[in-house]
């Protein structure tokens, strides 16, 4: 089956289409969903037909790593090690270790760290104290998050949050 030929992927393109050459009201809303609806169909596929073969959405696609991944994403600040994260994949530690690095490009504590880094960020852009965030995230102290953002983005919390705060907004 071809993407786009059948099923879900046609009916979404087809949809698409109508909204992209109709001029009725809530016509780019529709547009924006049918559009990130359509991305969801298209990654399915992809990763279905073996055509990412590397990164996190390769991981998402093998069910043992995609359970420690997850399990990351739900519990940032769970004291992970790289044997409780084997076990969440049903994997021997360093078969876990090995066979993450290979198919995301990276060790599981790495990402865990820029996982950490991400959540972090995202608390901040939505106003919170940058000392709750810690907790939040697995770190014992706002000093020890602050001491791995630095090295991770290169500017502490509040000069990246002052950052963000001049970039221009997206345009739509």
């Amino acid at each position: 089956d071809r993407l786009g030929t059948t099923g879900w992927v046609g009916a979404t393109l087809a949809l698409l289409f109508g909204e992209a050459f109709d001029q009725a009201s809530g016509r780019q809303a529709g547009i924006d969903r049918l559009m990130e609806y359509f991305l969801i169909l298209l990654l399915r596929f992809m990763v279905s037909k073996g055509l990412i073969g590397h990164g996190v959405l390769a991981a998402l696609a093998d069910a043992r790593l995609a359970k420690a991944i997850f399990a990351m994403h739900e519990s940032p600040a769970q004291e992970w090690t790289l044997e409780t994260l084997a076990q969440q994949a049903g994997m021997s530690r360093a078969r876990f270790a090995a066979h993450f690095r290979a198919v995301v490009g990276t060790t599981p504590l790495d990402y865990l760290t820029d996982w950490r880094i991400s959540v972090a960020q995202s608390l901040l852009k939505r106003g919170q104290a940058f000392k709750m965030i810690a907790p939040q995230v697995g770190y014992s102290s706002p000093v020890a998050l602050n001491r791995v953002f630095m090295k991770r983005i290169g500017q502490t919390p509040l000069e990246w949050l002052a950052a963000q705060k001049t970039l221009p907004a997206p345009s739509h």
